[in-house]
């Protein structure tokens, strides 16, 4: 009973740090980042990026990191049989991405805690826009060769993944743009990228736990609770919207979603800072 009442009084300590207007902010936000993600396969941290204009980056991003692996573990649940189609051995798979992200992410978690906010901020909001104008204006023509499941490829890939997961919790990223300069269809393309996603979140949550356990404070508490119950129902509404509707249809909507999220953390972190 003491320690539930400990627990009870740290939370209620940790909702008094932040305002009204902040915590509807940041549940819209959240929200929001459910259904792209249940839609798209990725992108959570990508939209919920906007919540590092009301809270700081390494609280942020441990949350950002903690509601992605809600909702992967969530999608993938829902879309494991679709999924497995296209997943049938281990170099198809998602596995050679995700060792190579593992040599990536203590390099990114660095960069997070040694990196000035406001430059940290610029940056991931800089990724973000330049990423959604990639997509917007990429030739349809332009692709790499090669194999996809060049072993060298993958693990590349996965290690530049794992940096910018490490300091921006949008591991995603990086392997979306490769399956598009490799014509993967969008099928395979989720079956690589849902895993990979939840993996490097969880490795990365897991070394943030045993050399910096003080950033899950009774702030982290009060604010994931009340989003897990906002994410599980926007992204089942996701994956809903992605089973009867051609995801190409949402391709404009997302990218200047993306974008907008984008060149607003710029704008913060340059003009309001």
């Amino acid at each position: 009973m003491d320690t539930l009442a400990a627990f009870t009084s740290a939370v209620v300590a940790g909702l008094g740090s932040f305002d009204a207007r902040t915590l509807l902010a940041l549940a819209a936000i959240y929200a929001a980042s459910a259904v792209f993600s249940g839609l798209s396969g990725f992108g959570f941290s990508a939209i919920g990026a906007l919540t590092l204009c009301w809270i700081p980056p390494q609280l942020g991003i441990c949350m950002l990191m903690l509601l992605s692996v809600f909702t992967q573990a969530t999608g993938l649940g829902a879309l494991r049989r679709e999924l497995r189609e296209h997943s049938t051995t281990w170099r198809q798979g998602f596995l050679p991405y995700a060792a190579g992200g593992v040599l990536g992410l203590p390099i990114g978690l660095e960069i997070l805690v040694r990196a000035p906010s406001r430059t940290l901020v610029c940056a991931l909001g800089a990724l973000l826009v330049v990423y959604a104008l990639y997509n917007a204006f990429k030739p349809r023509a332009l692709h790499v060769p090669g194999s996809e499941t060049c072993l060298v490829g993958q693990l590349a890939v996965g290690a530049i993944g794992g940096v910018v997961g490490g300091f921006s919790a949008f591991p995603g990223g990086v392997l979306v743009i490769w399956n598009g300069l490799k014509n993967v269809s969008k099928e395979r393309g989720r079956a690589l990228t849902q895993p990979f996603i939840l993996t490097m979140q969880v490795i990365a949550l897991a070394i943030v736990a045993y050399a910096r356990p003080t950033v899950f404070d009774a702030r982290l508490v009060t604010l994931l609770l009340p989003s897990l119950p906002l994410a599980w129902a926007g992204n089942r509404l996701g994956i809903e919207i992605y089973r009867r509707t051609s995801q190409a249809s949402y391709r404009g909507v997302t990218l200047a979603a993306l974008g907008f999220s984008g060149f607003s953390l710029v704008l913060k972190s340059i003009v309001f800072a």
